[in-house]
């Protein structure tokens, strides 16, 4: 029964390709389960960034990362984005292959989990469509303790003006307990590669990192855009210097 409800939600979504104002979300109603149990009960809207939009009945739009959905349910990602006409090339479909493109470059780059300063794990999906700082950085470097202070400023502004940003501290402290006594006295808001994380020495040889502090800006596919981070933020800590990097956004 639930494959056959499976199907009909795909057939009816190629459907509404061809059709103005055709509706399926009352249609395709199913219940999302998370890998942690969670239940939510709507239709499928998109993927974007691997991230997946559902619409609940009510109207409201929900998204969640597709590696947080049950297997199950990452594969009916799968065949409902698959069932759009391969003979289409819109917008829309170049922009969904140009997203997930990012994101695989971003999981070889990083691996597929962060930390932050309280210690919980986030994916890196996270960083999807954003502008990414490289920080390079350790509690026993006093320049790092330095600039680190404004970063955490300049961090801080760009997300008061919703740009979209993120920073992923690299560690070079001592050890664990250094790194995160480090993200807990600078109040560092935001992500870490893992303690030991093998992607540490691919990251410092790929971005030629030879003393820190260092700051690597990258555009939202992984792409460098700069190794001279530190010095942008220092030269003006404002939304000025996002927008070098951004000439587009």
């Amino acid at each position: 029964m639930n494959a056959t409800r499976y199907m009909i939600c795909i057939v009816l979504l190629i459907m509404v390709t061809t059709v103005v104002g055709a509706e399926s979300d009352k249609t395709c109603l199913r219940t999302w389960t998370t890998q942690t149990g969670q239940t939510v009960d709507a239709a499928f809207e998109k993927l974007q960034y691997n991230k997946v939009y559902l619409k609940k009945e009510n109207g409201e739009v929900i998204k969640i990362s597709k590696s947080k959905l049950a297997e199950k349910d990452q594969k009916l990602i799968s065949e409902l984005t698959a069932a759009v006409s391969p003979k289409k090339t819109s917008t829309k479909e170049d922009t969904q292959a140009g997203d997930e493109k990012a994101a695989k470059a971003l999981y070889k780059l990083f691996g597929s989990k962060f930390k932050n300063a309280k210690k919980s794990s986030l994916s890196t999906d996270e960083l999807a469509g954003k502008t990414i700082g490289v920080y390079f950085s350790a509690h026993w470097c006093p320049p790092c303790r330095a600039f680190t202070p404004n970063l955490v400023k300049f961090y801080n502004l760009l997300k008061k003006a919703d740009k979209p940003f993120e920073i992923v501290f690299v560690s070079s402290d001592r050890d664990k307990k250094a790194m995160y006594k480090y993200m807990k006295e600078m109040k560092m808001p935001w992500l870490a590669l893992p303690y030991g994380d093998k992607h540490k020495a691919s990251l410092s040889s790929t971005f030629n990192v030879r003393g820190i502090p260092k700051l690597v800006i990258l555009n939202a596919s992984g792409e460098l855009i700069t190794e001279n981070g530190t010095g942008d933020v220092m030269s003006g800590d404002d939304i000025s210097v996002f927008d070098k990097w951004n000439p587009t956004k």
